[in-house]
């Protein structure tokens, strides 16, 4: 009992989580999360937001913060959560009777929460498959230019071996004749 009574306390102190920056996605998440938990009417309502949280959670779990900050989904879902964490905390300030004059009311607005939460994993997965495309389209034409210089590389090898190894070097040619140079002006001095 007195642990809730602390969990509960340092919750409602504790407005951003120790993990999260300010203002992020995640701390918009953790807010939720404590409204939630410190909710202290009409909690079973406000319970079924916690699959739709974590089903956020798990989409951009391990994603890069770069990444999302950049997506084309960044605003929507931000705006989403601000949304749920606002319709939350309302939810759990109201009183009993209240509750049941917008009983309706709620559960629509579930309903269109859960729909659009929904469309935004969707349109998140699809960002990650795009990225993931995009990055190996980047990793395979990297790994064919290293091979085409690679390539080069190894033909001006063979092509530096191929005129060290040849009877008549540049340097030959300037200091005497070789091979059939020679044999050459012999026959033409002869002649």
């Amino acid at each position: 009992m007195k642990n809730q009574v602390a969990t509960k306390t340092a919750m409602a102190n504790n407005a951003e989580s120790c993990f999260a920056s300010p203002g992020s996605i995640f701390s918009i998440v953790d807010n939720i999360h404590w409204a939630i938990a410190s909710a202290k009417h009409n909690k079973a309502y406000v319970l079924r937001f916690v699959p739709i949280v974590k089903q956020i959670t798990k989409v951009l779990n391990g994603a890069d913060v770069k990444f999302i900050r950049q997506a084309e989904f960044y605003s929507d879902l931000r705006e989403t959560l601000y949304k749920i964490e606002n319709h939350v905390k309302e939810s759990s300030t109201r009183g009993k009777w209240m509750n049941k004059l917008m009983g309706k009311k709620n559960q629509k607005s579930f309903e269109e929460f859960e729909q659009h939460v929904e469309h935004l994993i969707t349109r998140i997965v699809f960002s990650f498959a795009q990225r993931v495309q995009l990055l190996n389209l980047a990793r395979q034409t990297r790994q064919r230019r290293q091979r085409a210089l690679s390539e080069i590389q190894e033909e001006d090898e063979s092509s530096e071996d191929s005129v060290q190894s040849s009877p008549c070097s540049s340097t030959c040619i300037e200091e005497e004749p070789c091979g059939e140079l020679a044999s050459q002006e012999e026959i033409i001095g002869e002649r």
